[in-house]
């Protein structure tokens, strides 16, 4: 049996790419850094920009930010954008080369 260890994010939407696609950003240390894209699936509304969204993925890439398989779960009105920081997230474990 195979288990997929996940976590959950609270994000901000930067922008619209397209469609169905929004940029990610989040805070650190007051500055606004990318967390790349997520889609956003045909059964919800797409999201306003400067929206709170939660997003479960699997990890963060430390050297780009990025999420790896984000999924959109909805908009978060409990969380301020201020909230939003680099901190919450859950980083691949890096292994050093033998």
């Amino acid at each position: 049996m195979k288990c997929k260890f996940v976590e959950t994010a609270s994000c901000i939407v930067d922008t619209h790419n397209g469609n169905r696609s929004v940029a990610l950003t989040l805070l650190d240390h007051g500055r606004r850094v990318s967390a790349g894209n997520v889609t956003i699936p045909a059964n919800h509304d797409i999201p306003k920009f400067g929206d709170v969204i939660e997003i479960r993925y699997q990890y963060a890439i430390r050297q780009s930010g990025s999420l790896y398989q984000p999924v959109y779960l909805g908009v978060r009105d409990d969380i301020p954008p201020g909230e939003c920081t680099v901190d919450q997230f859950k980083y691949k474990q890096e292994y050093a080369a033998a």
